[in-house]
């Protein structure tokens, strides 16, 4: 009874090789087909090609950027402005690594070039690669966002990148560590700012990102 057994359970080696290639071969035509279960992304997808009029845009775009971002109002520890919209769009249209380098620039020429007098400071130059980062892995090549998915996006960024990162920022800048009550002040307030600043942000967000008209212009432009 125990040999009798024992041949049943056997497996053929041949077939158990041909069945762990097929198992293999058509797990892998299922992750990578559109319709399958999962559509796996690689660094390729998220950092495309792009052609003269696409790098002409993106151009415009970090223009665009530059100039919405000297456009800030408040003191320096509660500084608030429009640089996002622009950030947005890069995001939706170019992907995270094109948005990433583009912010870095931006940032660098806004630092030095643009500003006189100030020694460059490399924290606000990883703030915006991050939020770009941030933006771009939710936003790209989306035709259209949820509200869900923009809500939840301008969280993260205003909470990483505005309260944490452009925080320790400001306080290193201005030598505050040491000055406790400096520190809950300026904490409490730019937490409330993003509190604020959080519904405002992303209806617009929503608004432009999901413009009618853009998108024919994204459209055009990205055309195969």
């Amino acid at each position: 009874m125990r040999q009798v057994l024992g041949k049943r359970n056997v497996i053929p080696k041949r077939r158990f090789n041909r069945d762990i290639i097929t198992t293999f071969t058509v797990t892998s035509e299922t992750l990578h087909h559109k319709g399958g279960v999962f559509k796996m992304k690689t660094l390729k997808n998220y950092f495309p090609r792009l052609d003269t009029k696409q790098v002409a845009l993106l151009g415009l775009l970090a223009a665009l950027l530059l100039i919405l971002s000297r456009f800030t109002f408040g003191p320096d520890w509660l500084k608030f402005g429009f640089s996002f919209i622009a950030s947005g769009l890069i995001a939706k249209w170019y992907g995270p690594i094109w948005g990433a380098f583009v912010a870095f620039i931006c940032d660098f020429i806004g630092a030095t070039i643009l500003t006189s007098g100030q020694p460059y400071f490399p924290g606000f130059a990883l703030s915006a690669i991050v939020g770009a980062l941030i933006y771009g892995f939710s936003f790209y090549n989306r035709d259209h966002l949820s509200w869900t998915r923009v809500i939840v996006t301008t969280a993260i960024v205003l909470v990483v990148v505005n309260l944490c990162l452009n925080t320790i920022w400001v306080i290193t800048l201005q030598n505050a560590w040491h000055n406790s009550g400096m520190l809950k002040t300026m904490v409490s307030t730019r937490a409330l700012k993003q509190l604020v600043f959080w519904p405002i942000q992303s209806i617009l967000l929503y608004v432009i990102l999901n413009n009618k008209q853009l998108d024919r212009l994204r459209a055009d432009i990205f055309a195969r």
